[in-house]
C-alpha cells in the first residue's frame, strides 16, 4: 500500500537510507513505526539457528511492509532487510492511526492490502507443501509471474539463492531443478539468467 509522501512527512515521517543488506528491523522487536518504501526494495524473511532463510515477501517503491506486527501490537515474526541501496520513510503507529482516521479511504485501502496479502500467504503454503522440488518452483514461478510486470518478458528477477529462500528448498537443489527444467522446455536459462 502507498500513502502519498506528502502526508507521511506532514505527520511526522521520516525518510532514512539504507544501505544493501542493512537491517530495517529484526525477527522478535517490537514494531514502533510504519515503513514504506521510497526507493530501493526491501525483503522480509524469517530463519533458523543455521541461518536458513524462507523468503516471505519483497517490497519495492511505494508499498508498505510490516504493518501486520505493528497494527496488532505484537512482536515481529520476521526480518526486514534491504535487498539493494533502499530509501525507507518510517511514521510512529501514533501518527499513522491519526492519518488512517483522517483518511478514510487510506484506511479502506489498508484493508485490501492485508486481505491481500492474506491471500498470497495462503498461496504460498502451496509451495512449501509440494512434494516435489519441481512443484515447489513451477508454482512459485506461476505466482511470480501473475504479480510481476517485468520490463524484459519473461525474466525471473531473482537469484537461484532466492529462490530457495522463497520455497524452502537448499540453492543447490535449486540449481539442479532448474536445470532439467530447461531440458524439459519448462524454462528458459540464458546467459545464467532465468526466464520463465
Amino acid at each position: 500500500m502507498q500513502i502519498d509522501y506528502n502526508i507521511l512527512i506532514t505527520y511526522g515521517g521520516v525518510a532514512r537510507k539504507f544501505a544493501k543488506d542493512a537491517i530495517i528491523f529484526h525477527e522478535g522487536g517490537t514494531p514502533l513505526f510504519y515503513y514504506q518504501v521510497v526507493e530501493g526494495s526491501v525483503k522480509i524473511f524469517a530463519s533458523n539457528a543455521d541461518g536458513k532463510e524462507l523468503i516471505q515477501g519483497v517490497f519495492s517503491t511505494g508499498q508498505s511492509f510490516g504493518e501486520p506486527p505493528l497494527m496488532v501490537g505484537k512482536c515481529y515474526p520476521t526480518t526486514a532487510q534491504a535487498l539493494t541501496s533502499s530509501v525507507v520513510i518510517k511514521i510512529a503507529r501514533e501518527n499513522l492511526l491519526e492519518i488512517l482516521k483522517t483518511y478514510p479511504d487510506i484506511a479502506e485501502r489498508l484493508l485490501f492490502t492485508f486481505a491481500e496479502r492474506i491471500y498470497n500467504k495462503s498461496a504460498a503454503a502451496q509451495v512449501w507443501v509440494s512434494a516435489t522440488p519441481e512443484e515447489k518452483i513451477m508454482l512459485f514461478l506461476k505466482r511470480l509471474n501473475t504479480r510481476l510486470v517485468s520490463t524484459t518478458a519473461g525474466l525471473v528477477p531473482y537469484t537461484r539463492q532466492q529462490i530457495a529462500d522463497f520455497t524452502g528448498l537448499r540453492v543447490e537443489t535449486v540449481i539442479r531443478t532448474l536445470v532439467r527444467m530447461s531440458k524439459k522446455g519448462m524454462v528458459k536459462i540464458i546467459d545464467h539468467k532465468l526466464y520463465y
